[in-house]
C-alpha cells in the first residue's frame, strides 16, 4: 500500500496495523522524520530510563524556571504563565493592554461549574469577580462586561479615545498578567508574585542562539507583521532556554539508542507549536491552543508560555505528556502486532526507484510526489488525500518546527498546492496530473487508487477531475464518509466541511468496469448532497468530455451547500 502524500502518515499506521507492507512519501522533512520515529516506537521499558535521565539533567534548571508557591505559601509548580500583549498609543503614548475580551480567565472551568474569575475593564484593569454577569471595575468604574471583545478586528481603543490598528502601534511588549499554579489535586490561577515575575523576565536568562528568519508567506505574514522577523522571536527567553536544554541533553539520555534518541527529539522538537507568545488561552476551559491551531498562525494577544516540561495535572502538548504516550503507544504497537515494524527512511525520492526490501514493513521516502522511488507495478493499492487545493499551507504551517530540528526551511517546491504568491490552479492541477501519472506507473494492472477530497471551490474539484483523467484513471465508485471536522474544537461552527467524498479509481484499458454508489442520506441534507452530487460526476471521469467544467462550475456554485441565499 502506498501513500504519496503522507503527512501526519495516518493512512501509513492504519495499513501497517492491518498488516500490509507500506510505502510513504512526502515532500515535508520534518513530516517524514516524525513519521519514520513514530512507526519505530521502541517499548515503554526501553524509553522510560531514558525519560528519567533526560529529566534529571534539567531538573535544577526546571527548578529555577518554574517552582513557585502557592498564596498560602504551599509549595507548587508554575504550569502556565498567561502574558497580555502592550503597546503604546499612538496619541497620548499611554500603555495600552490588549486583552481580548472581559473574561481573562475562570478561575476554575466552566464545564466543572467554574462561573468566577479574572476580569479585564476596557481599560484594561484587571479584577476577581463573577463571570456571569456585568460588574463594575473597582479602579475607574468603569462597566466590565464578561462577554464583551476589545479587539475585534484586531483594532484597539484607548482611554484617550484613540482607534487603530493593533499591528500599527508599533512595538508589542508582552507583561506577565496570571500564573497558573498546580500540585497534583490543586490549580490556582492569580496574578503572579515578585519571584514569578523575576523568573519569567528575559532579562532573567541568558541570551538564546538565533534561529532563522521567519519566511514571507501567506500565513506567515501574519507574524511578520507583529513584529516576529525569526522563529526565536516566538516565544520568551525562558522558554528558549529550557528547549535549548533539552535538545542539548537528549543524547546522552538516549545512550547511544539511535531509535530512543529520535523519540526524544520528536517530543522535545514537537512541544514548540506551545511557542509562548502565539500560544493562545482558553478562558473557559483553562488550556492553551497550538500556534498552528486551525492550521493557521493566529497572533493573539493574551498568551501561553507552559511550563516546557508540563506540571501537575497541567500539560497539554508539553514534553512530559508528550513522552507519557509515546511509551504507551510503543506497547500498544507491540500488542497489535506482536513486534516492533522494521521501517527504513526516509530515503531521498530521488535514488534509484527499487520495489524495496521485504524484509521493510514500511520505506519512508522524502521528495516530491512528482517522482516516487517505488518501481513500476509494484503498489497492490494507492490510498492518499492530495493538498486541498488553496486549503492549507502545509510547508509554512511546518517552519516553526524545521527551524528548531535545523532543516531545511526552503520552500518546498514541487507539490500540488495553490498559494497566494505561488502555484496558480492551472499548475496545481498540471502538478497533480503528473503526481497521478506516477501513481498509475506504480500500480499493478489491477491496482486502485482511493482517494478522498473536500472542497467548496469549483475550480479545486475541475482540476482534481482533470487531472485524474489526464493521468489515465476512470472512477469506478464512490463513497460519502464523515469526517472529524465537527468534533475539532478549532474547526466546529466554521465552514470546515464535515463530509470527505472517497473515489475509487483504476487503470480501465478497455475491460467492462462495474461501478458502485452509496445510497444518499437524510443526515445533514445540504452537505451530503452536495457530496453525493460530486460522487454522482466524479464517475464521469475517464470519459469527461467538451464542456464538463462549465457544467461541474455551475453545479457546485449554485448548489445549497455552497450557495448560502439556497440553502
Amino acid at each position: 500500500m502506498a501513500d504519496p502524500f503522507t503527512g501526519g502518515g495516518v493512512i501509513a499506521l492504519s495499513a501497517l496495523l492491518r498488516g500490509h507492507r507500506v510505502y510513504a512519501q512526502d515532500i515535508n522533512p520534518w513530516a517524514t522524520q516524525n513519521l519514520t520515529t513514530m512507526l519505530s516506537l521502541p517499548l515503554a521499558e526501553h524509553l522510560e530510563p531514558a525519560v528519567a535521565r533526560l529529566r534529571a539533567h534539567v531538573a535544577d534548571l526546571l527548578n529555577t524556571a518554574y517552582a513557585t508557591s502557592f498564596a498560602d505559601a504551599t509549595p507548587a509548580t508554575v504550569a502556565h504563565t498567561i502574558r497580555v500583549a502592550v503597546i503604546d498609543c499612538p496619541n497620548c503614548s499611554e500603555d495600552v493592554r490588549l486583552f481580548p475580551s472581559g473574561i481573562v480567565s475562570l478561575s476554575e472551568r466552566v464545564d466543572r461549574g467554574g462561573n468566577a474569575g479574572w476580569l479585564a475593564c476596557p481599560s484594561g484593569h484587571l479584577q476577581h469577580g463573577p463571570a456571569d454577569r456585568r460588574t463594575r471595575c473597582r479602579t475607574c468604574k468603569q462597566l466590565i462586561d464578561p462577554a464583551a471583545r476589545y479587539t475585534a478586528g484586531r483594532q484597539f481603543r484607548c482611554r484617550c479615545g484613540h482607534v487603530g490598528r493593533i499591528w500599527e502601534a508599533g512595538r508589542i511588549r508582552w507583561e506577565p498578567t496570571l500564573v497558573e499554579r498546580t500540585i497534583a489535586g490543586r490549580r490556582e490561577i492569580s496574578p503572579p508574585s515578585e519571584p514569578e515575575l523575576v523568573a519569567s523576565a528575559d532579562a532573567s536568562w541568558p541570551t538564546q542562539p538565533h534561529l532563522p528568519s521567519i519566511s514571507l508567506g501567506e500565513e506567515t505574514s501574519v507574524l511578520r507583521r507583529y513584529g516576529m522577523t525569526r522563529w526565536d522571536h516566538v516565544m520568551p527567553r525562558r522558554q528558549s532556554a529550557v528547549l535549548n536544554a533539552l535538545i542539548g541533553a537528549i543524547d546522552s539520555s538516549a545512550a547511544g539508542n539511535r531509535v530512543v534518541a529520535s523519540v526524544l527529539y520528536a517530543a522535545v522538537l514537537g512541544s514548540v507549536e506551545m511557542a509562548g507568545y502565539l500560544s493562545r488561552w482558553d478562558s473557559r476551559y483553562l488550556k492553551p491552543y497550538e500556534a498552528v491551531a486551525n492550521h493557521r498562525y493566529n497572533v493573539t494577544t493574551l498568551s501561553a508560555e507552559p511550563n516546557v516540561w508540563g506540571a501537575p495535572q497541567s500539560g497539554r502538548g508539553t514534553v512530559g505528556r508528550r513522552l507519557e504516550h509515546l511509551a504507551k503507544a510503543g506497547n500498544w504497537y507491540a500488542e497489535r502486532l506482536g513486534r516492533i515494524p522494521n521501517v527504513v527512511g526516509p530515503l531521498p525520492a530521488g535514488r534509484r526507484r527499487s520495489a524495496g526490501s521485504r524484509a521493510h514493513d514500511v520505506r519512508v521516502v522524502v521528495g516530491s510526489s512528482t517522482r516516487l522511488l517505488a518501481s513500476s507495478d509494484s503498489i497492490d493499492l494507492v490510498c492518499t488525500d492530495p493538498p486541498y487545493h488553496d486549503d492549507v499551507k502545509y510547508g509554512e504551517l511546518s517552519e516553526i518546527f524545521r527551524a528548531w530540528a535545523g532543516l531545511d526551511l526552503a520552500r518546498l517546491d514541487g507539490e500540488a498546492v495553490v498559494s497566494a504568491d505561488g502555484l496558480d490552479t492551472a499548475d496545481y492541477e498540471a502538478t497533480l496530473e503528473i503526481a497521478f501519472r506516477e501513481m498509475r506507473r506504480v500500480l499493478k494492472p489491477d491496482g486502485h487508487l482511493v482517494l478522498s477530497y473536500a472542497n467548496r471551490e469549483p475550480t479545486a474539484w475541475a482540476a482534481l477531475f482533470g487531472a485524474l483523467q489526464a493521468a489515465g484513471f476512470t472512477t469506478i465508485g464512490y463513497q460519502v464518509v464523515h469526517a472529524e471536522n465537527d468534533a475539532d474544537h478549532a474547526k466546529a461552527n466554521r465552514r470546515a466541511c464535515n463530509l470527505d467524498v472517497i473515489l475509487d479509481l483504476v487503470v480501465a484499458d478497455g475491460r467492462p468496469l462495474k461501478r458502485f454508489a452509496p445510497p444518499v442520506s437524510r443526515v445533514g441534507a445540504h452537505e451530503d448532497a452536495f457530496c453525493h452530487m460530486l460522487g454522482t460526476f466524479a464517475l464521469r471521469v475517464g470519459n469527461l468530455q467538451d464542456t464538463w467544467r462549465e457544467t461541474l462550475k455551475h453545479s457546485i456554485t449554485t448548489h445549497p451547500f455552497v450557495d448560502k441565499k439556497k440553502a
